[in-house]
């Protein structure tokens, strides 16, 4: 890090003094040239050449001009209606040749959101990747999706397949253990907490404001990868800017989409079917020694004697024809859907106010029945010029969305996508008599002690509603020409409110420590309310035409005020009452958290340009915490040094052709994550209930030291642009180290604690990221083809302590100095024993208490890596894999002719390993759920050559304990989405345009993985990553769309 610091100190020294030698010209002097159709080469009327502040021209017909420049080696901004704005350089030419792409064309010289400005993509100095209104024409239906496979390296895992499940995002690989990993979100300006203050009540569900976000309101977005010091101790994890609907010209223009959609049922796991499914389910109680041969005869589902009605009443197996169906339990539960979105904005205005008003409704049948996601939003953003030095801009949202969801990951008695796995597949949803009659009432339980899943797909109520409002008012005057004073005041409030309720029947009875549970009522209420403020003061100075100083100082405050409240009932009187006060007094549990913080920056910014050649950007933030703990400085500071050559602007370039743009980049910044805890570094007290009474008990084992992590970025890039933009490449070579990071200290139990938090860690992120752009055909044809990969390397390099597990769904995962993060640590295996000959020799034991049971004929080979005993413990564990991938990316292609559009993402991962937890329960034969199809070929007799261990129940062995049999690899190439659309003919008149479109989402996966898909994530935190908890499978969806311009 030390050296490669010291290169991009040398650097900006080296352009430094290129500034302080500069020397200036004047005078006046004339450049002629022609701007032309870069696809028909045909000459454009009507383009605007200028130079900002000094002269400006227009081309006639013949796509001709002239402008009075200073001097030679100025930059000309080019523009017009209908094509791509573009920066030209001179470097010495008289007479020159400008070619315009079409607005569409993803094009160098964009200006991009920016935090504290709109900026010209040209003159960048950081790492950002950016998209525009007209590459977020897409089925997505939230911003999540549209930055999958956009962004190099930015890795965007949706978290499960249902309705409004939201995804994780990791730039740039993990940036710590413990804390938040995800970007920081920027709205029209205003910064939203983007993680979720409480602990939702129903599983593996994580509500963000990305979900609040209509993708049509959007109209542009940035993802800043590294000079992220502007947000000081919110910036380590990279910024997310959203802009959102602006009016562009004053006559009034109506749009409305529609959007409708169909979910298809997922590939299914194959399961074993009714006759295989008892075959087994008798090995099972044979190998358990609890029955006898007689009693295994007499179980309902082996009975075979057909009830038979008698005098006395009936003869034979009652329960015969409820233990004697063939039922697919996937296809019960995994049901074809169907989707609706509409949306209707409207913008215009005049020359004093100009507005855009939104509107949309959103309705998503989920895939599982029973769950579902509608949303209403409405968004009115304005913008009014009081005088020539006054303008106020005001963005308002207000969103109301209600989900029906099921609890996923690690709750089995609930979750719908287990319970379809692990039913017996030779009973059926609803009750049969002795008549072979269905009644309309669901199964319970069954003997087996397993929930039926159309009772938890029907009858469960999980209910999240949300409601969010958004505003901000930004207030910008310009005193003189060159200064302006703005402020930004904003408000966000959200309230989540779920209510919950689980029936007696269908699902499998949890115990109290006073009581049996028969029915459960719970409600959470989550509220959050936070006000914003930026007020900045800008200061623009040009010194003549060869140089440009940029100087911006402001300060920054968020208050957040958070609350979660909860309640659980048990024992309703029946399953018709379902709130939570019909519950038992004497069950009733609440409980909740509340939660304030404040930040305080203040922040300085400086930008130099010298020439439109050499750029240089100064960033400092001193940020204040109510986090941070007593005993640290008030004010942490998060400085910032990048800068940028633009080669392809220097007068020995204007020869070569062929280069449209060539610029090296160097940036170097320090950003802060102060997600630590609000009240971690503070004593705090909490209730206990003591035998009926209730006292205060200590929280936590303060640390007066405990700050904010701080994450040092090192960045070095270039940008290439050819052969007049038809092919645009740029790579970026990044360090980050991340010192003082968060860590959890073993202490002693005298403390009355488990653990202490601290800043002990340090972890390095270095990597690749490269993006590629080419327009491989540019005639009345145009075809687009768009890539990016990324990768990365993650190593721990300090810990207090040198390891530790955590245990996740079963699994081991080890953090430990020198190794990346989230590593598998469990058993390598190598086969089975195929023969009691090949066991015995091994001569290998599995401990139970104080015994040792040799391993025999059919067990899995475990590998014995400590030698030093003839035992198979943990002591012979070992890493097994690793959820980091080798490499990700996407890729993008664009095909259009004529009114026909067509168009494609592919999203990839290479080398990610991933634990495939449902595999394991669905192939650990030591129970009576049902299994895969793949236990059918089990050891079952000496010498058979299999890779199945032998079916015993309670697995007394271990052989389905966590080991590299249930690591696979995940590597997966999609097809996320693909769209075809029409432009219809329309006169002048009434409509402006109406496209018809056909569209698929999620259309082919090719993979080697095994579970339903190997896009998947357990949780929000690394530790999680690559871990398959029978999840929802992200649905394969089929569109059609109509969108009419007025």
């Amino acid at each position: 890090m030390i050296k490669f610091k010291n290169i991009l100190l040398s650097s900006i020294f080296i352009l430094c003094c290129i500034v302080c030698n500069a020397q200036t010209s004047a005078g006046e002097l004339n450049v002629s040239g022609k701007v032309l159709d870069a696809g028909s080469l045909k000459p454009l009327a009507g383009m605007s050449i200028s130079l900002p502040g000094v002269s400006a021209a227009m081309t006639n017909d013949k796509g001709e001009f002239k402008i009075k420049v200073p001097s030679y080696n100025v930059e000309l901004s080019v523009s017009g209606p209908m094509y791509q704005s573009k920066k030209v350089a001179l470097k010495g030419h008289i007479t020159i040749e400008i070619r315009l792409y079409e607005s569409g064309f993803n094009s160098v010289y964009k200006d991009v959101l920016m935090p504290l400005a709109e900026t010209n993509n040209a003159y960048l100095t950081n790492s950002v990747s950016f998209l525009s209104h007209g590459s977020l024409n897409s089925i997505a239906s939230t911003p999540e999706k549209l930055l999958q496979g956009s962004v190099a390296g930015l890795n965007t895992i949706m978290r499960s397949g249902l309705e409004g499940s939201g995804a994780n995002l990791y730039l740039r690989g993990f940036n710590s253990i413990y804390t938040n990993n995800q970007p920081l979100l920027v709205i029209d300006g205003m910064v939203v907490e983007s993680q979720s203050f409480g602990t939702s009540l129903i599983q593996n569900y994580i509500s963000t404001p990305f979900g609040s976000i209509d993708v049509k309101d959007i109209e542009r977005m940035t993802v800043i990868k590294d000079g992220t010091s502007l947000y000081g101790v919110k910036g380590a994890n990279g910024i997310i800017l959203i802009e959102t609907l602006r009016s562009k010209s004053m006559p009034t223009k109506i749009n409305f989409n529609l959007q409708t959609g169909m979910n298809m049922q997922p590939n299914k796991i194959p399961m074993l079917g009714a006759s295989a499914a008892k075959k087994y389910l008798i090995d099972m109680y044979q190998s358990s020694g609890k029955y006898t041969t007689n009693q295994i005869q007499n179980l309902a589902f082996v009975n075979q004697e057909i009830p038979v009605l008698r005098n006395w009443g009936y003869e034979g197996n009652v329960d015969f024809y409820r233990y004697n169906k063939n039922t697919d339990w996937q296809d019960e539960l995994f049901t074809e859907s169907f989707k609706q979105n509409y949306s209707l904005n409207v913008t215009g205005g005049d020359e004093v106010a100009v507005y855009a008003l939104s509107a949309g409704y959103l309705q998503n049948e989920g895939l599982i029945a029973g769950t579902d996601y509608s949303r209403f939003n409405a968004r009115v953003n304005t913008e009014i010029n009081f005088s020539p030095k006054m303008k106020v801009r005001t963005n308002m949202s207000l969103v109301y969305g209600k989900k029906n969801l099921r609890d996923e990951g690690g709750i089995m008695a609930t979750n719908p996508v287990y319970s379809s796995l692990v039913k017996a597949p030779f009973m059926a949803g609803n009750i049969y008599d002795q008549n072979n009659l269905m009644s309309p009432n669901y199964e319970d339980v069954d003997m087996f002690g397993l929930a039926n899943p159309l009772a938890i797909a029907n009858n469960v109520t999980q209910e999240n509603s949300n409601y969010r409002f958004m505003g901000s008012v930004d207030i910008a005057y310009n005193p003189r020409k060159n200064l302006k004073v703005s402020t930004n005041f904003g408000v966000h409030y959200n309230k989540d409110r779920e209510r919950i309720f689980l029936p007696g029947t269908g699902i499998p009875y949890d115990t109290l420590s006073n009581s049996l549970v028969t029915n459960k009522l719970q409600h959470r209420v989550e509220r959050l309310f936070t006000l914003f403020n930026e007020t900045r003061v800008n200061y623009i100075h040009n010194f003549s035409h060869d140089h440009s100083l940029d100087a911006t100082v402001g300060l920054r405050y968020l208050n957040t005020n958070a609350e979660d409240d909860w309640g659980k009932g048990y024992n309703s009187v029946s399953d018709n009452f379902t709130s939570l006060d019909y519950g038992l007094n004497t069950l009733r549990q609440t409980g909740g958290s509340i939660g304030k913080w404040n930040w305080l920056a203040y922040f300085a910014n400086v930008n130099y340009n010298l020439r439109n050649k050499y750029f240089l950007t100064a960033t400092t933030s001193f940020d204040a915490s109510s986090r941070y703990g007593e005993s640290i400085s008030k004010y942490q500071m998060y400085p910032s040094i990048s800068g940028a050559w633009l080669i392809s602007s220097e007068d020995f370039m204007k020869d070569i052709s062929a280069f449209d743009m060539l610029k090296l980049r160097a940036a170097y910044s320090i950003s802060g994550n102060d997600d630590i805890g609000n009240y971690s570094a503070r004593r705090y007290y909490v209730p206990q209930n003591f035998l009926g009474n209730y006292g205060l008990i200590r929280g936590n084992l303060v640390n007066t030291n405990l700050k904010p992590e701080r994450s040092a970025k090192l960045n070095i890039g270039v940008d290439l642009s050819l052969l007049n933009e038809r092919l645009s490449f740029s790579a970026d070579l990044y360090k980050t180290r991340i010192t003082d990071m968060i860590t959890y200290s073993p202490v002693s139990p005298i403390s009355g604690f488990s653990t202490y938090i601290s800043n002990g860690g340090e972890m390095d992120n270095n990597g690749l990221d490269l993006a590629l752009n080419v327009r491989l055909i540019n005639t009345s044809v145009k075809w687009d083809l768009g890539m990016n990969v990324s990768f990365y390397k993650n190593e721990i390099k300090k810990l207090n302590g040198n390891a530790y597990q955590t245990s996740i769904a079963g699994g081991n995962i080890i953090t430990q100095v020198g190794s990346p993060l989230g590593l598998f640590y469990g058993y390598k295996t190598d086969g089975i024993y195929t023969t009691s000959t090949e066991a015995s020799a091994k001569q290998l034991y599995h401990p139970v208490g104080t015994q040792k049971l040799p391993f025999t004929a059919g067990d899995v080979k475990f590998v014995n890596t400590d030698s030093s005993n003839d035992l198979i413990d943990e002591k012979d564990m070992q890493v097994i894999g690793d959820p980091n991938p080798d490499f990700f990316g996407g890729i993008t292609t664009n095909l259009e002719w004529k009114r026909f559009k067509a168009s494609a993402l592919f999203t990839y991962s290479v080398g990610n390993d991933i634990y495939n937890y449902t595999r394991r329960e669905l192939e650990s034969m030591s129970g009576y759920a049902n299994q895969t199809e793949a236990v059918q070929n089990r050891w079952k007799y000496e010498g058979q050559n299999t890779n199945i261990p032998k079916a015993v129940f309670g697995d007394p062995m271990g052989n389905s304990r966590f080991s590299d049999r249930w690591i696979e690899d995940g590597s997966y190439l999609k097809l996320k989405n693909v769209q075809l659309s029409y432009d219809l003919p329309v006169k002048s008149g009434l409509f402006t345009g109406i496209t018809i479109y056909a569209a698929a989402e999620n259309l082919l996966t090719i993979t080697n993985y095994k579970g339903y898909d190997p896009e998947i994530c357990a949780s929000t935190n690394p530790l999680g990553a690559g871990i398959d908890a029978f999840t929802t499978p992200q649905v394969r969806t089929f569109y059609v769309g109509l969108k009419i311009g007025l």
